[in-house]
């Protein structure tokens, strides 16, 4: 019997290694830089441009596999596709027209190791759609590193980025409107503005970030009708407040701030900001602190409310 479990198993082991670990995996489509010819996507005849390969991958149901180089254009990625560089120094999106994002997200697809630069935007997440951008670098673009417009906060429509490299872009690393988003182990550096910045009706996990020597805040959060929850992240040498929450609506929502470092921060490790009447009450019952580190920060740790109105 032993045996004969034994054997099931290393069966069961061998079959697994030939199966694709999503069962819904799909082939993908190759794109090289040096390609010429005839190009069919495949992986001996890659095309040459991502977009075509995109345009394919759309009606065939495929994925994108971008190969080492450098690619001078705009690109659209449609529904349900997922893009994967080879490595995210090795493939270089730089945007052809400048005016216009370099990348534009659809609903329910993904981004990977890939840098995306020279563009008005980096990312562009359009209204209502859900995207994943993993591993990337998104850096020296005119705006917002990411923008990730309105969506319903559904997990199916959220913004998730991960471990990211978003810096040093003239606007945000990231902004993102009324929406789900998911946001961890990134390093958000040196943009002119605010490293990222969340609207208000909110919902969002910010953990494992790094915020360093941002313009403006490191992150900015606006309390009413948000569930935002910012755990386990470092802001340090930012322009302003290592961290600034704003209340705007005079509406409640949740803010918890947990086990952060603030260091160094040009004004306070946090400021509570108001742009309208919003009472003692209703600060304490929207933001929660526990066990956070501050040290140096210029003007103190945590601000008292400062009025804007």
């Amino acid at each position: 019997m032993k045996k004969r479990i034994i054997s099931v198993i290393l069966a069961s082991a061998f079959i697994l290694a030939l199966t694709p670990l999503n069962l819904d995996a799909k082939s993908y489509l190759y794109v090289d830089d040096d390609a010429e010819g005839e190009m069919d996507g495949s992986y001996g005849k890659p095309y040459k441009k991502i977009q075509d390969a995109l345009d394919k991958a759309a009606k065939d149901d495929k994925y994108v596999s971008i190969r080492k180089g450098t690619y001078r254009e705009n690109i659209e990625i449609w529904e349900d596709l997922k893009v994967y560089g080879v490595d995210r120094d090795d493939v270089i999106i730089i945007a052809k027209d400048d005016d216009e994002p370099t990348v534009i997200m659809h609903d329910d697809t993904t981004l990977g190791k890939v840098t995306v630069k020279d563009g008005e935007r980096g990312i562009l997440v359009e209204e209502g759609d859900g995207a994943v951008i993993s591993d990337c670098k998104i850096v020296d673009n005119d705006k917002d590193g990411i923008k990730a417009e309105k969506a319903d906060r559904k997990e199916k429509d959220q913004l998730e980025v991960y471990d990211c490299y978003i810096a040093d872009n003239g606007w945000n690393g990231i902004y993102a409107e009324s929406r789900k988003s998911n946001i961890k182990d990134n390093e958000i550096y040196f943009n002119d503005r605010d490293g990222i910045e969340l609207e208000d009706d909110s919902e969002a996990s910010l953990e494992d970030n790094r915020f360093k020597e941002n313009g403006g805040d490191g992150l900015k959060v606006t309390i009413d009708w948000s569930e935002i929850w910012i755990e386990d992240n470092t802001f340090y040498n930012n322009d302003r407040e290592g961290l600034e929450i704003r209340s705007s609506h005079q509406k409640e929502g949740e803010i918890g701030v947990k086990e952060n470092k603030f260091y160094k921060n040009d004004r306070w490790g946090v400021a509570r900001i108001e742009k309208r009447p919003f009472c003692d009450s209703q600060w304490n019952n929207s933001v929660y602190f526990d066990k956070n580190i501050f040290s140096e920060n210029k003007q103190g740790e945590i601000s008292p409310v400062i009025n804007v109105y």
